[in-house]
């Protein structure tokens, strides 16, 4: 298959670019900031790049378009059209998706999905997992808003079942205005926080509280929900309705729980000791994320010790 991406140098567009050509499609992409250090990114992976987004781009005759939310339908002053391809693919006819459709459909299908949610504490946490289950020997695939030090790459797409993504609540695409996670269909839904936050698409915090809940209704009965007991918002959210296992930690009374300083602290498991972890990293947030991640590694069967051993040999984003 040969896509061509609409805003490519994004770094969620980035990723999936590097993983349809990891798959072996054939892949191209414009945007109109194409510049070091994704563009030679890019560029290694043998992904042609076009500055802008000209109607004469239809000439590649792709299979797919693949659409960035940066893409609207916005006109300038003069009336003429902001992003002209995305005209000229209507005008025309053609087929054209969003990223976040095109990776449900041909990454993450068949895949045990894990996705990292919440409004601070996404990438850290997305790479503090990849880095858990390769360390646990799981070989996962994982898309993440930066570069993990441990991998040295944003998006792989993994030799075994699991597949670790970070989940944006932000909108799909100008022509789908559900939030980007709502897509990926995880069996394992890591909720981390959840404040205020992009005034430009939600009107207040109720409204992105509804986004969240749409992600839990598409996690099986047999999936995990990992929820930050002390966020009051994401309270509300579970009691909107929750059909699978739920394991909480942040909170004095949690499935996981912390004892100890955030660079040197005990893990307990249901009020049991069961790992110590030693790490570089420092604050209570910190802390939060690698019991998230603890918990929800625990759902794909790494025990808490072997986690705490890879959080210790964690190296960032």
């Amino acid at each position: 298959m040969h896509i061509h991406i609409l805003g490519i140098c994004g770094t969620f567009m980035g990723g999936l670019a590097a993983l349809a050509r990891e798959a072996g499609h054939r892949v191209t992409g414009c945007d109109a900031g194409v510049y070091p250090p994704m563009s030679d990114q890019l560029r290694a992976l043998d992904i042609g790049l076009i500055e802008g987004f000209s109607a004469d781009q239809l000439a590649l005759e792709p299979d797919m378009f693949v659409v960035g939310n940066v893409v609207s339908r916005a006109r300038a002053a003069d009336g003429s059209p902001k992003f002209p391809l995305m005209e000229a693919i209507l005008d025309a006819g053609l087929p054209y998706t969003s990223g976040p459709q095109w990776l449900a459909e041909h990454v993450l299908q068949g895949r045990h999905v894990l996705a990292v949610a919440g409004t601070h504490g996404k990438t850290t946490t997305t790479a503090m997992l990849a880095w858990i289950l390769e360390h646990a020997g799981l070989q996962p695939g994982f898309l993440v808003g930066g570069v993990p030090l441990n991998f040295g790459v944003s998006a792989r797409l993994g030799a075994g079942k699991t597949f670790v993504i970070e989940a944006d609540e932000y909108d799909t695409a100008f022509f789908d205005k559900r939030s980007k996670f709502v897509h990926y269909r995880p069996r394992t839904a890591v909720l981390n926080n959840l404040e205020f936050d992009h005034a430009d698409i939600f009107n207040d915090l109720p409204a992105i509280e509804r986004q969240f809940h749409h992600l839990l209704r598409t996690v099986p009965g047999t999936g995990r929900v990992v929820v930050n007991g002390l966020e009051e918002s994401l309270t509300r959210v579970l009691h909107q309705g929750c059909w699978s296992e739920v394991r909480s930690f942040g909170a004095a009374v949690s499935d996981f729980t912390a004892q100890g300083e955030p660079h040197h602290f005990e893990v307990l498991q249901h009020g049991k000791p069961v790992a110590t972890v030693e790490w570089a990293l420092g604050g209570v947030h910190n802390q939060h994320n690698a019991l998230a991640a603890i918990a929800a590694a625990d759902h794909v069967g790494v025990p808490a010790d072997i986690a705490a051993r890879a959080l210790g040999a964690f190296q960032n984003v």
